[in-house]
């Protein structure tokens, strides 16, 4: 009796780190993150609080605003390179290296739990607003990812980052629209303040976080 007893603590203890290796991938060490439709460009997302903004298909190029499909996929795999399928997509998202990006709540996690194939994807427009002029890092379960980051700065009409498109980032944009070349209000990214910007800026009125 105690021989099995012990047998099933094993066979539990056993149990319970197979499902800590699945659910805690070595910090993804053998994970892969790629943006397979784009070179090295830099890139320019527009996003808005709402999730109105662009899907990461329209992303546009730095300062001549052609627009490329930048969707980032990521093969989450364990310690041995296996893939780890359902890996929840709230503990995969996205952030800015140098903290401008402002995410709603979960507003920059992955489109989808990974599949059998441990494969996810951003593709839809994020939840998120501020100003970053870095880069884009993907990030799971807390831990930044040893590749990366993607060359993608970050606009928004919400400029000051408080969740919200209001009376305050209107003034903030016109602070800047009526002087010399400022990159976090060229909404549109082609390299010029211009309508296309107003344009942006009134597409993102009202918009707040969920």
């Amino acid at each position: 009796m105690k021989k099995l007893s012990i047998i099933s603590i094993l066979v539990l203890v056993f149990s319970v780190g197979s499902v800590f290796g699945q659910c805690f991938p070595d910090h993804c060490s053998q994970c892969v993150a790629t943006m397979p439709n784009a070179g090295n460009e830099e890139m320019v997302l527009f996003v808005l609080p709402d999730g109105s903004g662009s899907p990461f298909s329209e992303a546009q190029t730095r300062y001549d605003g052609d627009f490329l499909d930048a969707h980032i996929e990521l093969r989450v795999l364990d310690a041995y390179g296996t893939p780890v399928p359902n890996y929840p997509m709230e503990d995969m998202w996205l952030e800015s290296t140098g903290g401008g990006m402002v995410s709603c709540s979960g507003g920059t996690c992955a489109d989808v739990n990974t599949d059998q194939n441990g494969l996810t994807l951003w593709e839809t427009p994020l939840h998120a607003g501020g100003f970053s002029d870095s880069s884009l890092q993907v990030v799971v379960n807390g831990f930044p990812l040893n590749m990366g980051p993607f060359p993608m700065a970050i606009v928004s009409a919400d400029m000051n980052g408080d969740g919200a498109v209001n009376l305050s980032d209107i003034g903030y944009f016109s602070s800047l629209f009526f002087n010399e070349y400022a990159f976090e209000a060229d909404l549109f990214a082609d390299g010029v303040l211009n309508l296309a910007d107003v344009g942006r800026l009134a597409l993102g009125k009202g918009a707040t976080c969920p």
